[in-house]
């Protein structure tokens, strides 16, 4: 059965979902964008027959199965919710929304409506990170204890997100649900602090000790310092000149397990740049886009199409990830922990 798809959003990452369709059981029928010559160069580039400038219009027209929303992150939530309005299933790039009532309102209409949202929280489909989510379910680290996160990003990036949004929706989300993966239980409290050292209106860094309501405590850190004569990282269908480092450790009870996104393993070296491409995101692949991105898309569409659960990344886990990364920014920008209450607790 081939699932019918309409894309929202036709920048750089709604151009490389539409790279990994062409390798899943899929007709990418029509795609919105307010900008009228991107919307053109996406069609005109995929051979997509329908575009609209906005969701809304294009719901209106299309009979799609699943939207696929890959938008500015501030946007995600209110697409979200007209697409599970009209009876749709989503998958959207993470986070899943910027806001923690539209996360739960999200959550709740959809169930009501009978359709699933998966979120993009891509690291949940990368082999490593699964093995080690194997690893705890098959007991061989005990409880966990502690879970440690880091994730840099080069320095030169940072104006195209630091006016745009706080880095904990951007690079600490991932970290974050990771964390929520990983302990296994509710967040109940959270302190963080933030530094800004580049003049703009959002933090270069922050750095957060989570506590879960079953005794793991996480750090998660992230800055976006990395200099420009850092390896490059990202090689490939999305090749971008910079850094991205990214490390995971779990301490159990009984082991511990790590991983380190970007290595040394494979290594480029010219006379103008080095690199270590990493092969757990995008990587291409005999022509192809696999790894991560292609396993969550190719997940969605599973799920939309009825062949599995939504049981990789359930809903409720995104929106727990949307409060603690609420709870994050709150604590770091008043200087004061944040108590997390479950939702049946709330005022």
């Amino acid at each position: 059965m081939v699932t019918r798809v309409a894309l929202a959003g036709a920048g750089r990452f709604g151009a490389l979902h539409l790279r990994a369709f062409r390798s899943l059981p899929v007709e990418v029928v029509a795609v919105c964008d307010p900008d009228p010559a991107r919307l053109a160069a996406v069609r005109a580039e995929s051979g997509i027959a329908a575009g609209y400038p906005s969701l809304g219009e294009l719901l209106a027209h299309e009979r799609v199965d699943l939207v696929d929303i890959a938008t500015d992150e501030a946007s995600h939530g209110d697409l979200v919710l007209e697409a599970v309005e009209a009876g749709r299933h989503v998958f959207v790039e993470k986070p899943l929304a910027m806001d923690v009532d539209q996360a739960m309102s999200i959550q709740a209409r959809a169930a009501g409506n009978g359709v699933h949202v998966v979120t993009g929280q891509i690291s949940r489909f990368g082999a490593a990170y699964q093995h080690i989510r194997d690893t705890l379910d098959a007991g061989e680290l005990g409880a966990p204890v502690n879970l440690r996160f880091r994730r840099d990003f080069s320095r030169s990036w940072f104006p195209a997100f630091g006016t745009r949004v706080h880095p904990v929706w951007e690079s600490g989300i991932h970290d974050i649900d990771l964390a929520v993966w990983y302990a296994g239980a509710p967040c109940r409290t959270v302190y963080a602090v933030q530094r800004g050292v580049s003049g703009l209106p959002n933090p270069d860094t922050f750095a957060a000790i989570l506590t879960f309501a079953n005794g793991v405590v996480a750090t998660v850190e992230s800055a976006w310092l990395v200099p420009d004569a850092a390896p490059q990282t990202l090689r490939g269908a999305l090749e971008l000149d910079g850094t991205i480092e990214a490390t995971v450790e779990v301490l159990g009870e009984r082991g511990t397990a790590a991983y380190r996104l970007a290595h040394d393993g494979l290594a480029v070296r010219t006379d103008r740049m080095t690199a270590h491409p990493e092969h757990t995101l995008w990587p291409t692949v005999a022509g192809r886009i696999s790894g991560a991105l292609l396993a969550e898309l190719g997940y969605a569409v599973d799920v939309a199409r009825g062949a599995r659960g939504n049981d990789v990344m359930p809903v409720e886990e995104a929106v727990e990830g949307v409060r603690i990364a609420a709870a994050i920014q709150r604590s770091a920008e008043t200087g004061t922990p944040v108590t997390l209450r479950a939702p049946e607790e709330r005022p």
